[in-house]
């Protein structure tokens, strides 16, 4: 008998096939070692409303999830209910209004892809299987997010659960506390959101990428290169540089310098191309691309060669605004500790602009250093689980915060959004959630009064 009367789908631990079904909601096959009594699939609205009933009756704390990396397994926890969103997986698009309602367990690439076919466009995230749901609340970081802004500044409005078990509306005009939280808070949100109202825009006319790479040997004058260009690379430009022991899947070690591009004009286009195609250093780049069309099919192809599925991971990143010749000496020492394929570094060149919007997202700076390390077997979490956490300690000190989407605050505890706004956090937190229903991050900065 089911201890909660819905549709949905309920497993609890002690039933058969409960440990496998709570690993099948995480990409990361590092065993987290923890869980939830049990874990809630609903079907329906009043599904959701019953189970945050029944959770706060019980004293239990309520995760949620929809489906994507969650490198650090935020949502599965001890003492709480697991609420799996995968079943809200519909939208509407409505083409006239350029809008679009999203369920949390839609994935972007889906979206996306579908979109793309309409000749319309959304900034979804970059992999494969990453759902809206979390991609969104933690900000979102997606194609051609430069120009278009981060995800979750078009995010018109939320359909969301309250911890009182209150079905609402939040935007900029209603419940506009919970609409400014779920912009940005990420794991730490204190809501169930059940759908998404986006805002679309037209397809871009150009989309495509240009390509150089380079051997491990050429590591200081790519990357010098990449921090004196950064401040000037347009922003229909996403500037990246991967660095890993096999570049372009089956190479030895190197660095992929990757462009790609989305342009709404001719002019745009050619503005876009011409920091890669005058590079000084294009010259000692053994492999390169001019610029070649592609569509978010392929565009989605090549992100994923370097994430492939039934691997651990060891995850960490910083936001920096350090000199080049500061970074250089942490940057050689990742590489030269690099586990093996498809581990990899990933440099991008971000340099914000003032964002208009008041949202909880609120930390980035000029470039993102991410650390991915991944191995087959758990015997080997040894040697490289604490690859990544320990290189970001070492640089910490160059680190202005990080990414909430990278995030590995189970290891390693460090600021993701402004004081201020974690502040704002904690005062709607204590109105909409005062009991603590919801769980926050796995670790947060401490709020010095």
């Amino acid at each position: 008998m089911k201890p909660i009367a819905i549709s949905g789908d309920i497993i609890q631990q002690g039933d058969r096939g409960f440990d496998r079904a709570i690993m099948d909601t995480l990409f990361n096959q590092w065993e987290p070692g923890r869980r939830p009594d049990m874990m809630v699939t609903p079907k329906t609205i009043d599904d959701i409303i019953d189970t945050i009933h029944y959770a706060r009756k019980e004293g239990k704390h309520i995760s949620i999830c929809s489906g994507g990396h969650s490198w650090s397994a935020n949502h599965v926890r001890n003492n709480s209910v697991l609420i799996n969103m995968r079943k809200f997986d519909t939208y509407e698009v409505n083409r006239e209004a350029m809008t679009a309602k999203v369920g949390p367990g839609v994935g972007g690439s889906t979206l996306l892809t579908a979109l793309f076919d309409q000749d319309l466009f959304f900034p979804a995230g970059h992999c494969k299987g990453v759902c809206v749901g979390g991609y969104l609340l933690q900000g979102g970081f997606g194609w051609n997010g430069r120009k278009l802004g981060m995800a979750c500044e078009n995010v018109i409005g939320i359909d969301v659960v309250t911890a009182n078990g209150d079905y609402i509306h939040a935007n900029e005009h209603h419940n506009s506390d919970i609409y400014w939280a779920a912009r940005g808070s990420g794991g730490g949100f204190f809501g169930v959101v059940v759908a998404f109202h986006l805002r679309l825009f037209k397809k871009p006319a150009y989309c495509g990428s240009i390509t150089h790479v380079f051997d491990i040997q050429h590591l200081e004058e790519v990357f010098r290169w990449a921090h004196e260009v950064g401040p000037s690379v347009p922003d229909a430009v996403e500037f990246q540089l991967l660095t890993s022991r096999k570049v372009l899947k089956f190479l030895g070690p190197g660095i992929e310098a990757v462009a790609p591009i989305f342009a709404d004009t001719k002019d745009e286009l050619e503005e876009a191309k011409a920091f890669m195609l005058n590079s000084p250093i294009k010259q000692k780049a053994f492999f390169k691309t001019p610029y070649l069309k592609a569509n978010m099919s392929s565009m989605y192809r090549f992100v994923m060669t370097h994430y492939p599925d039934d691997h651990h991971w060891g995850v960490d990143n910083m936001w920096t605004k350090a000199s080049i010749n500061e970074l250089m000496p942490y940057l050689k020492g990742m590489v030269e500790t690099l586990p093996p394929a498809p581990s990899h570094m990933l440099w991008l060149n971000w340099y914000p602009p003032k964002r208009l919007q008041d949202m909880a997202y609120s930390l980035e700076d000029n470039i993102y250093i991410a650390l991915y390390g991944t191995w087959k077997d758990a015997k080997d979490i040894p040697n490289y689980g604490s690859w990544a956490k320990g290189w970001m300690e070492k640089a910490n000190h160059l680190s202005t915060g990080i990414q909430l989407a990278d995030e590995g605050l189970h290891q390693r505890m460090a600021p993701f959004v402004a004081s201020d706004n974690l502040k704002r956090l904690d005062e709607v937190r204590a109105q909409r959630d005062p009991n603590g229903l919801f769980n926050p991050w796995h670790s947060r900065p401490t709020l010095t009064l």
